[in-house]
């Protein structure tokens, strides 16, 4: 199954890409997409194994299940004060 995740911020300008397609299996859940995102860009890996991401506009658990029209997005976490 085709998966799409939305990339917002300086992830985005340094992927040059605010969309990545990633092929996951059917009974995906959101740690597959992680993982399938970190295969395509290796030099991200770290930061794609741990993101975390939204699901239809909720944060979910890493064990949620992912279906290929949830609309998906990465968003990175700022630090700041």
């Amino acid at each position: 199954m085709i998966v799409h995740v939305l990339i917002f911020g300086e992830l985005a300008r340094e992927l040059s890409c605010k969309e990545i397609a990633v092929d996951v299996v059917s009974t995906a859940k959101v740690r597959d997409v992680n993982f399938a995102l970190a295969a395509k860009f290796p030099a991200k890996s770290q930061l794609f194994q741990t993101a975390r991401l939204a699901v239809n506009h909720a944060f979910t658990s890493p064990d949620s299940p992912i279906n290929a029209s949830d609309e998906v997005a990465l968003i990175e976490l700022v630090g700041g004060g």
